[in-house]
């Protein structure tokens, strides 16, 4: 298994082609979205993860510099779809996630859908 599937505690649900990447805000895990996934399975493949220091993520990987920005964050985002090979996702970014995922919009335009 993929390292940052482990870091993140990822989670693959759904039987769509169409990829969702649902991001929870500080302070939450991806069970935030627990009620609303069900309605995506048929339809999307939905991806759940945890920010390092959240969830069931690999605390060992939590480092103070890089996550003292937004970018850290982002940087995960962007190794999250790198790991899984993800192009023309939907991003759902909750809260401060919602950033977030602009910020590896900017950094990575072509992998995220308009």
């Amino acid at each position: 298994m993929h390292p940052v599937l482990v870091r993140n505690n990822i989670k693959i649900l759904g039987e769509g082609s169409q990829i969702i990447v649902f991001a929870h805000g500080f302070g939450c895990t991806q069970s935030t979205w627990k009620y609303i996934t069900h309605s995506f399975l048929k339809d999307y493949k939905v991806i759940l993860f945890d920010y390092v220091g959240s969830g069931n993520t690999d605390i060992s990987q939590y480092d103070y510099h890089k996550y003292a920005t937004l970018e850290g964050y982002a940087c995960d985002v962007l190794d999250i779809i790198a790991a899984l090979q993800l192009q023309e996702i939907i991003f759902v970014g909750h809260s401060v996630s919602a950033m977030i995922g602009m910020i590896a919009a900017i950094q990575k335009p072509d992998v995220l859908r308009n």
